[in-house]
């Protein structure tokens, strides 16, 4: 599914690397002075002349900026933006902090039915999927559990309702800046402290059928939550795979449109209106496969006050299930490596309700900003709206970036972050970029960073580890470019190859 992978995971071929730079001085040892002056060719190239560059390269060990280009100038940052939540959330959760989800009831079994409700209560949980199950498709496992525990307590049948409690966070499902026409794409999805399957339907085309028909599709989970629209058609063998969706505002009425080549499979997945709703239909609809019917319906609690009301002033008491979540590094290695806005988001929103009292988007970015602005890891003028670095409206600098992963590395848990990045010739986006040479895999091997990508916006941050085996930290962050995203990060990809191949003591 495209909302598994790094945004971008295309080849990076090192192009510039070798037009900047003569092949036989490949292990060379580099001067401070000849560094900035291969950092500034690459920068020289035409496509970035009327764009905005941020650059940023410090020491580790000193906090010296070994080369700076507009390094304090606040830019939109993109996912990059993700490390900066990396650092407030481990700070204030801890590499071991775990999400849990309960499962209650109300009212009392009688001969084998509830004569009662099904409550599920959420805690901002992003991993309720098939994603950490031995079987990744298999994304209802979870609530099969919950159906064998059910039966276990004597209840085949459900008299009332199954009803989803989102209250441990606000409202706001989607952040500011968010465009309004990337509703019914994964990468913004709608945030509730109720989740399930990254908030996602997934589609599975099929190429088997004529040239020119409408490709053939399955929905995972096969639900009736959503009415897919199928506009996606089957070309000759070779075409490229394309899909796109659309969703009106408020609605589960979704709209597919691309192509796949013939023969050939494809999988995508739609962002659904109403992830609350969707967590206990879902439910709903596993439990009835599971043989345990329910006569009511699925309840989003925030569209039944007078049930909402009930609950508050006689909450249940009886937990039938409790499910807990893989800890938050394990979590933050979804964040980094596949770049995963939801995740991002629904841990902004645990930070802000832990340490404001709020699970908001407004309140959650001002603890992190405040816990910045402590560290003393603060430039003027930046702002940060969202989690994911999804907003137009964030901003940081590339001094700022590259003093929080310096941050970071002085704290006990740096080597988990790094697990959690993507890393040259090993994961997530770099395992692409540096060339196929043994000597140019191994260099790249040293490098990790964290890639951005909105609109005219591409940025790379990380840490490289020199041929000194000194740790450096960079960061590159480009605005307003407006040439072909992959050129546009060969750029980072080659300042990052750099550093990696140097010699500074």
């Amino acid at each position: 599914m495209k909302r598994l992978f790094t945004i971008g995971g295309s080849l990076i071929l090192m192009t510039l690397i070798t037009a900047a730079i003569p092949a036989a001085d490949m292990t060379a040892a580099i001067t401070k002075n000849q560094l900035r002056q291969n950092f500034e060719k690459i920068l020289s190239r035409d496509d970035v002349a009327s764009a905005t560059v941020g650059v940023c390269i410090l020491a580790g060990d000193t906090g010296d900026i070994l080369y700076e280009k507009n390094g304090e100038v606040p830019l939109k940052p993109a996912s990059c933006n993700k490390l900066q939540v990396t650092a407030a959330a481990l700070h204030f959760l801890g590499p071991d902090y775990t999400y849990k989800t309960s499962l209650q009831i109300t009212g009392k079994i009688r001969n084998k039915t509830l004569v009662g409700d099904v409550i599920v209560s959420g805690s901002g949980d992003p991993s309720i999927s098939g994603r950490f199950g031995k079987d990744k498709s298999d994304n209802t496992a979870i609530f099969r559990d919950w159906a064998k525990a059910l039966k276990r307590m004597g209840i085949e049948k459900i008299e009332g309702n199954i009803v989803g409690d989102d209250d441990y966070f606000g409202d706001d499902t989607f952040g500011q800046g968010w465009s309004p026409n990337s509703r019914g794409s994964w990468f913004s999805a709608e945030v509730s402290a109720l989740s399930f399957n990254d908030n996602c339907v997934d589609v599975v085309w099929s190429g088997n059928g004529a040239v020119g028909k409408t490709a053939p599709y399955k929905l995972n989970p096969p639900t009736s939550y959503v009415k897919i629209t199928n506009e996606v058609r089957i070309g000759k063998k070779g075409t490229d795979k394309t899909s796109s969706f659309h969703r009106k505002d408020k609605s589960n009425e979704i709209v597919a449109r691309g192509m796949i080549p013939k023969g050939g499979t494809m999988s995508d997945s739609a962002a659904v209106y109403n992830p609350t709703h969707y967590f206990v239909s879902v439910l709903k609809e596993t439990l009835e496969k599971e043989r345990i019917p329910v006569m009511g319906k699925a309840i989003d609690l925030d569209d039944e006050p007078e049930l909402k009301k009930a609950l508050q002033e006689d909450p249940p008491t009886t937990t039938v299930a409790t499910y807990e979540s893989p800890r938050l590094i394990v979590l933050l290695d979804v964040v980094n490596t596949n770049s995963q806005n939801l995740f991002a988001e629904l841990i902004l929103k645990t930070i802000g309700k832990k340490i404001k009292g709020e699970g908001t988007f407004l309140a959650s970015s001002e603890a992190v900003m405040e816990f910045l602005r402590k560290e003393k890891l603060w430039d003027n003028g930046s702002l940060i709206i969202d989690g994911s670095g999804l907003s137009h409206l964030n901003r940081a600098s590339a001094h700022q970036l590259a003093c929080v992963l310096r941050y970071m590395s002085q704290q006990p848990w740096w080597k988990d972050v790094l697990g959690t990045m993507p890393r040259g010739q090993m994961k997530g986006y770099l395992k692409k970029c540096f060339g196929e040479s043994a000597e140019s895999r191994e260099i790249g091997k040293r490098i990790y960073g964290k890639t951005g990508n909105i609109s005219g916006v591409i940025g790379l941050s990380g840490v490289v580890y020199n041929e000194n085996n000194r740790e450096i930290f960079y960061s590159v962050l480009i605005n307003n470019y407006r040439g072909a995203t992959q050129r546009g990060r060969e750029i980072g990809d080659a300042i990052a190859f750099e550093i990696a191949r140097s010699r500074l003591p």
